[in-house]
């Protein structure tokens, strides 16, 4: 109470002897000791300063800085916004220099990312602390299962992408945590030839059915061909082996545009190739064996009745008496002609030449639509399908384990084993 009442007669002196600028300054200074005298101090409570460099921020905030940013462009050098395999990337990283004078931090251990995907074996073939940027070559190993899952989950999303624009970053590969980064490079898939070999794909897809229809390239030539403009039916097992081989061929050009690899052609694709080419050749023969086992047995029918023929008349001619040698020669070839007439009628006419129906003959032989045919067509369409998916989705040709190739096996075996009883066309 003593001292409020002591301050009013200060501030009473002050209105009447000092001038307002003086009186502002004392009455301020009044204001902090009342202040500061109804302030109660605990023990241990300090208050620091913001601004010290004890601030444990401040150390945070330095340390941020430190970390590199991938920027568009510093010092005349830019990031790269276009690339393609085998092609140079450039990346600007602001803070390189200072973070690779920390401890612990190795440049050599960067490692680019493209669509959230870091590249362990893309190794940087130029590094610039000065002007603070990192250069690769980009260069896919497809022989390596996960780099080659890396580049597969990259190439689809960029075919996904507007343009094949993906996010890039740089970052060090013990870690998982790429640097901070706003960029995006297009990578395009496909260069710039690929129009070519679409053409030259396309010209072999044409050329194969123009010569399958106007030629006897994928038909039955192992009979007598119809009068034209008839067609030889179609052969099963040869346009088995041409649709194998188209995609195979398609299949090997499209992921050497993609990831520019030669070496991708899988055991599996082999045995496949095979077992079309096995198939082929087996029905071939079947049919071959058929009709010259028909055929040779005709003929040599027709040689011994020729040959009978001649004998029982040079028998005649001689007027043997009954009961004698000569009389019983002549009735046993008389008796052996008539075996041998007999069997001639017996066999089958020498085939009519068959006729194509179209893709039909896939499915027909002899008696009509047979399900051994149904059963092989469908599957080669079924592994086609397979295959093609394959190529497109993992960017490499399948691998059939033993069982599917096995049942494709075994589904081409029936094929010819039925061909045996199988009536012509």
């Amino acid at each position: 109470m003593l001292t409020r009442v002591h301050n009013v007669a200060l501030l009473t002196l002050a209105l009447i002897a000092v001038p307002p600028v003086s009186l502002a300054v004392y009455a301020q200074a009044t204001n902090q000791h009342t202040s500061s005298a109804g302030r109660t101090k605990r023990p241990g409570n300090t208050t620091a300063n913001p601004e010290t460099p004890n601030n444990p921020s401040l150390d945070q905030n330095s340390n941020v800085d430190l970390q590199p940013t991938i920027i568009a462009s510093q010092s005349g050098v830019h990031t790269s916004t276009w690339t393609e395999l085998g092609q140079p990337i450039t990346v600007s990283v602001k803070g390189l220099n200072g973070w690779s004078k920390q401890k612990g931090n190795d440049v050599r251990s960067l490692r680019i990312y493209l669509a959230g995907q870091m590249l362990p074996k893309q190794q940087p073939s130029l590094i610039s602390l000065s002007q603070e940027y990192v250069n690769f070559i980009l260069r896919p190993d497809m022989s390596d299962s996960e780099d080659r899952r890396r580049w597969t989950l990259i190439l689809q999303e960029a075919r996904r992408q507007y343009e094949g624009s993906i996010p890039i970053s740089v970052g060090p590969s013990s870690s998982l945590q790429p640097f901070d980064s706003e960029e995006f490079i297009r990578l395009q898939v496909y260069p710039r030839y690929t129009p070519l070999v679409v053409g030259l794909l396309v010209a072999l897809f044409l050329a194969l059915i123009a010569l399958g229809y106007r030629s006897e390239l994928l038909r039955d030539a192992t009979g007598k061909k119809p009068n034209p403009p008839a067609r030889s039916p179609l052969s099963l097992g040869r346009v088995q082996m041409a649709w194998w081989f188209y995609l195979v061929i398609a299949a090997y050009l499209y992921l050497w545009l993609v990831t520019e690899q030669t070496n991708m052609v899988t055991p599996s694709v082999l045995a496949l190739i095979g077992i079309s080419a096995g198939t082929g050749l087996a029905a071939v023969f079947v049919d071959q064996q058929k009709q010259t086992d028909a055929a040779t047995k005709r003929t040599a029918l027709v040689i011994q009745q020729s040959s009978l023929q001649s004998r029982i008349v040079d028998l005649m001619a001689a007027s043997p008496i009954a009961g004698s040698a000569l009389d019983a020669e002549l009735q046993d070839k008389k008796t052996k002609l008539g075996e041998v007439n007999a069997t001639l009628t017996t066999l089958p006419p020498p085939p009519a030449p068959a006729i194509s129906h179209g893709f039909l003959d896939l499915l027909r032989d002899g008696d009509g639509v047979s399900f051994h045919r149904f059963q092989i067509v469908v599957w080669t369409i079924v592994f086609g399908i397979v295959f093609v998916r394959a190529v497109l989705v993992t960017l490499t040709m399948p691998e059939f384990d033993s069982t599917l190739l096995g049942l494709m096996g075994l589904s081409s075996g029936t094929y010819v084993g039925f061909k045996f009883p199988e009536k012509s066309k």
